[in-house]
C-alpha cells in the first residue's frame, strides 16, 4: 500500500519530468511549427506502453504514443536495451497522427529492468513524399505519401545507427532542418530518462511502478464513478466529411453502461481515395483530451482515462483504413470530424444529467473538424527550396459557446486545459519563408448566432514576396456543410479561401486543392469557420448584440437581420423580434407527429420524475416531452421530441447540399434546436435516447431482432 503523500510527490515530479521534456525540444528545434508554435510533446510510459503523463502543448500526442510503444514491443521485444532509440512516423504500422508526426521513443532502464518509455514527437516540416510539407491531396495510395517508417533504431545501445539516418535524410526535403528537429526530439527524451532514472534510483523500481499502478488506477476508478453518474442510454449525432462535391458519413451512437463510454461508429463510409483516412488511435487520442477536458479536468490524464472509453470501428472504413488507402492526414478531417459526432453525443448525454458536475461545462458542439489548414513551397530567403504551413488555418476556428457565455476567438475549444498549439508571430514567420502577411485579424459577420454566440475564426491574408510564385496546397473542411449548434442556436460559419488578383478580381480556392499558384502581386485571404450557436439568438441580451456591433464583429444590419435587434431603439427591437417570431411559425410546416393533447402539469399527476431534462429547453413529464419555454407538449415516448414541433427546411441559405433545418416552440416560434443535415441522407443529424425516454423504444427494437433472428 503505497501512502497518499508519496503518490502525490511522484506524480507532481513525473509532470515536471515530462514538461521538462517538452521544453527542452522548443529550446533545441529551429523550425518556426515546434520552437515558435510548439507543435510538440514528450510522454511517459510504462514499461508496457500505457500512458503515465505527458507535457508540452499538444496534449493529442501523449496518449498517440501508446500505439508506437506497442509496435516496438511487439517488432523488437526482448532485444530492447539500455541506450536504444526508436523512431517511427507510420499511422498503419505504430506512428501518430500523420507521417509529418515523427516520434522519438527511449526505453528508460533501472539497472537491467525496463521500467518506463518517454516518447516525444513534433511536426516535421518535411518527410518526403509527392508534394513539399508531404501532405499530398492528390495521392490515392500511401505509397504515394511521405515515407513511412516502421518502429526503427536510430541508436542501438548507444550507438547512432548512421544507416537508418541516411535512408530517413536521403528521402526529405530540407534534410539538414529536419535533422536538428529531430535531434531536439531525441535531446527531450534524453533530458526526461534521465530524470525517470534518478527519480527510480531515489524511491526504488518497486516503489516507482507501485505508484504507477495507483495512479493510473485512481483515474480510471474517479473517472468510472463520473461516468456511472450520467443518464445511461443511446445519444447520437452525425457528421460529413467534405471533399468537394463529395462527402463521407461519420455517425457516432454513444452508449454509457456500467462506468463505460462505448462510441459505435457503425455506418462510417467505406475508407476514401483521399488523404485523411483515420484510424481507431488517432479517433481515440483526440476524443480523449476532449472527454477529459469536459469530465475529468482535476483527475490526472492518463491511461486510467482511456480505459473507460470503448471505440467500435467498422475495418475498411473511413475511421479505420487499410493500406493502400492513403492516410497523410488521419487526424485532420475524418478523425476531427470523428470526436466532433462523438462529442455531440456525449453532450447529449451530459444535458440529460442537469445533476452531474459536466453540466456547468456544457457547450454547443466542437467545430474541431472544421480546419482550414493550408502550405505553401517556395525559394526560401538562403536561396534553397522551403516550405510552411499556416497554422492560422488549422486551429485558429472560431470556437464553440457554452450553455451561459460567448466563446472566444482563434481557438478550436471552448473547454480545454490550455495544451493547445500557439501561433508564430507575423514577423517570425515573415523573417523566415518569403511572403508578407497583410492582415491577421477576427472574421467579421453573425459567427453562431445564439443567446451566446461562438468565437470569431482567423481572417487572414498574405502576399508572395519578390517576383517568385508560391506553390500551394489546401486542405480544409466546412466547405458547404456547417457544425449545428444547440439549444436553438444557429449553425457556424463555412470556410472561404480566395486570391485577389493584381486587378483586383477574386477566385475562390477549394478546400481541397493541390498546385495553387498565388503569382506576385496577388493576395491569399483565408475566413475560418466557427462552431454553431447556444439558445435563440432572439434570446441574446440586446446589450450584448449592440457591444458586438460596437466592437466591428457585425453591423447594424446584421444586427438587425440575425438577432432581431435595433440598435439603440429598444421598441423597435421588441417589435422586430415579435415580427420574427410570427414569420417563423408562418412559414413552418405542421409538426410531423403533433401531440395533440395537453401536457402533464409540472410536478402533476403523471409527472413520475420530475425535472428530467430530454435536451436542453425540453422536459420530460410522465410520458411526453414538453418545451420548458411555453409548456408546450411535443412528444410522447419514446418518439423523438421534436416529431412534435413546427419545422422549417431550409431554414437559412446554405448551400444546396446542406439542409439546415429549425425545430421550433409551437405556441412561441423560438428554436428549440436547429439541426444541419446532409440533403438526402438522414432526417436529424442527432437523437436523445436516454433509458427515461426511449426503453419502450428500445424494449420494441429488440422484440423485432428476436423475430427477425427466429
Amino acid at each position: 500500500m503505497i501512502d497518499p503523500i508519496t503518490v502525490e510527490v511522484l506524480r507532481a515530479k513525473l509532470e515536471a519530468m515530462a514538461d521538462d521534456g517538452a521544453r527542452t525540444i522548443v529550446r533545441t528545434a529551429i523550425s518556426p511549427i515546434v520552437s515558435d508554435g510548439k507543435d510538440c510533446s514528450c510522454a511517459i510510459y510504462t514499461a508496457g506502453g500505457d500512458l503515465i503523463v505527458g507535457g508540452g502543448h499538444v496534449e493529442a500526442h501523449f496518449h498517440t504514443g501508446v500505439n508506437g510503444v506497442h509496435a516496438i514491443l511487439d517488432t523488437h521485444g526482448e532485444t530492447i536495451a539500455p541506450g536504444d532509440l526508436f523512431l517511427v512516423n507510420d499511422p498503419y504500422t505504430g506512428g501518430g497522427f500523420h507521417a509529418q508526426d515523427v516520434f522519438i521513443h527511449q526505453p528508460v532502464f533501472h539497472g537491467e529492468e525496463l521500467v518506463a518509455w518517454v516518447g516525444t514527437s513534433a511536426h516535421m516540416m518535411d518527410m518526403g513524399g509527392g508534394a513539399p510539407g508531404s501532405f499530398v491531396p492528390t495521392a490515392t495510395e500511401c505509397y504515394q505519401e511521405a515515407i513511412r517508417i516502421p518502429p526503427v533504431r536510430l541508436s542501438r545501445a548507444g550507438e547512432e545507427q548512421s544507416d537508418v539516418w541516411s535512408i530517413l535524410l536521403n528521402n526529405i526535403r530540407m534534410a539538414d532542418i529536419i535533422s536538428m528537429d529531430m535531434r531536439a526530439l531525441i535531446s527531450g527524451t534524453n533530458v526526461a530518462a534521465t530524470a525517470l532514472d534518478e527519480l527510480a534510483g531515489s524511491y526504488g523500481a518497486d516503489v516507482f511502478k507501485a505508484v504507477v499502478r495507483e495512479l493510473i488506477d485512481l483515474s480510471e476508478r474517479e473517472f468510472r464513478d463520473r461516468i456511472d453518474r450520467l443518464a445511461t442510454g443511446r445519444y447520437s449525432a452525425i457528421r460529413w466529411v467534405e471533399w468537394t462535391e463529395s462527402d463521407y458519413r461519420v455517425p457516432c451512437t454513444l452508449t454509457i453502461e456500467q462506468g463505460t463510454l462505448v462510441f459505435d461508429f457503425a455506418g462510417a463510409s467505406p475508407q476514401t481515395p483521399h488523404y485523411y483516412n483515420s484510424k481507431p488511435y488517432v479517433i481515440s487520442s483526440l476524443l480523449g483530451v476532449q472527454i477529459a477536458a469536459l469530465m475529468a479536468q482535476d483527475l490526472p490524464f492518463n491511461e486510467g482515462i482511456f480505459r473507460c472509453i470503448e471505440l467500435v470501428c467498422p475495418e475498411g472504413s473511413i475511421v479505420d483504413a487499410q493500406p493502400p488507402a492513403p492516410i497523410g492526414g488521419p487526424h485532420l478531417e475524418a478523425g476531427n470530424t470523428a470526436v466532433e459526432a462523438a462529442m455531440h453525443a456525449l453532450g447529449l448525454a451530459v444535458a440529460a444529467s442537469p445533476e452531474h458536475e459536466a453540466n456547468r461545462l456544457l457547450s454547443s458542439p466542437l467545430a474541431t473538424g472544421g480546419m482550414a489548414l493550408h502550405g505553401w513551397a517556395a525559394v526560401g530567403h538562403l536561396g534553397q527550396p522551403d516550405n510552411w504551413l499556416m497554422l492560422e488555418g488549422g486551429g485558429a476556428l472560431g470556437t464553440n459557446p457554452g450553455h451561459d457565455r460567448d466563446a472566444d476567438d482563434w481557438g478550436p475549444y471552448n473547454v480545454g486545459k490550455g495544451a493547445v498549439v500557439e501561433y508564430p508571430d507575423a514577423e517570425t514567420m515573415e523573417d523566415y519563408y518569403p511572403f508578407s502577411i497583410c492582415r491577421r485579424d477576427i472574421r467579421k459577420g453573425p459567427q453562431g448566432a445564439g443567446r451566446f454566440r461562438s468565437g470569431h475564426g482567423a481572417d487572414v491574408s498574405y502576399r508572395g514576396c519578390g517576383d517568385q510564385v508560391l506553390f500551394g496546397i489546401t486542405m480544409g473542411n466546412r466547405e458547404r456543410i456547417p457544425s449545428p449548434g444547440m439549444a436553438g442556436g444557429y449553425p457556424g460559419s463555412v470556410n472561404e479561401l480566395e486570391i485577389e488578383g493584381v486587378e483586383g478580381d477574386v477566385r475562390a480556392v477549394l478546400c481541397h486543392q493541390q498546385g495553387v499558384l498565388l503569382h506576385p502581386g496577388e493576395t491569399f485571404t483565408v475566413r475560418v469557420c466557427s462552431g454553431g450557436g447556444w439558445g435563440d439568438p432572439l434570446d441574446r441580451d440586446t446589450a450584448a448584440v449592440e457591444h458586438d456591433v460596437k466592437d466591428g464583429r457585425i453591423t447594424e444590419e446584421e444586427a438587425l437581420e440575425t438577432y432581431g435587434v435595433a440598435v439603440g431603439d429598444d421598441g423597435r427591437t421588441g417589435e422586430r423580434r415579435a415580427a420574427m417570431l410570427k414569420e417563423r411559425l408562418q412559414r413552418a410546416a405542421p409538426a410531423a407527429k403533433p401531440l395533440g393533447v395537453p401536457a402533464p402539469p409540472e410536478n402533476g399527476p403523471g409527472h413520475s420524475r420530475p425535472g428530467r431534462t430530454l435536451y436542453p429547453g425540453v422536459e420530460v413529464r410522465g410520458d411526453v416531452a414538453v418545451s420548458l419555454r411555453s409548456g408546450a407538449p411535443l412528444a410522447r415516448r419514446p418518439d423523438h421530441w421534436t416529431e412534435g414541433c413546427p419545422r422549417i427546411h431550409g431554414f437559412l441559405p446554405s448551400h444546396p447540399s446542406a439542409d439546415i433545418v429549425a425545430y421550433l416552440d409551437p405556441l412561441t416560434g423560438h428554436t428549440l434546436a436547429v439541426d444541419v443535415v446532409k440533403v438526402g441522407d438522414v432526417e436529424r443529424g442527432f437523437d436523445c435516447g436516454p433509458d427515461f425516454w426511449t426503453a419502450e423504444r428500445d424494449g420494441v427494437e429488440a422484440n423485432e431482432r428476436a423475430a427477425a433472428a427466429v
